[in-house]
């Protein structure tokens, strides 16, 4: 039981946050560009899918089918997350994240990486429960 509330809660994050993106696309597309790690028009492109894939990849999470596939694109997208974020922290960039919808206020970088650790964790926690045991 306590596996399928954190699927539910695991997928159910980036269904969320991928709506919130969807609902206001030239914000989450200012805030992709605040990184400053693309160029139009690959943020544009980033921008314009990247809600959505959050949001199939959560759905699958959630629902069960493809879920394996939904956990890797999770996974994998949290890891370039953390990598970008650190990466605009080291070159003192002032980012929006726009994780989950715009805001004008500039990211704090500590929570940031300690809610995709989080988030991380639980991603591989689910992975790792979910494998297929080996039988002797």
């Amino acid at each position: 039981m306590l596996r399928l509330l954190l699927h539910f809660f695991f997928g159910g994050v980036f269904v969320y946050a991928g709506i919130l993106k969807v609902a206001d696309p030239m914000s989450f597309l200012d805030d992709v560009r605040s990184f400053d790690l693309i160029g139009d028009p690959f943020a544009a492109w980033l921008a314009m899918g990247l809600p959505w894939l959050e949001i199939f990849a959560g759905l699958a999470v959630m629902s069960g089918f493809l879920r394996s596939g939904g956990m890797l694109i999770l996974n994998a997208s949290l890891l370039i997350f953390l990598g970008a974020i650190i990466l605009s922290w080291w070159r003192g960039i002032d980012i929006r994240c726009g994780c989950f919808g715009h805001s004008d206020a500039t990211s704090n970088y500590r929570d940031l990486i300690l809610r995709d650790l989080l988030l991380l964790a639980t991603g591989i926690v689910l992975v790792w429960h979910g494998r297929p045991k080996l039988k002797s």
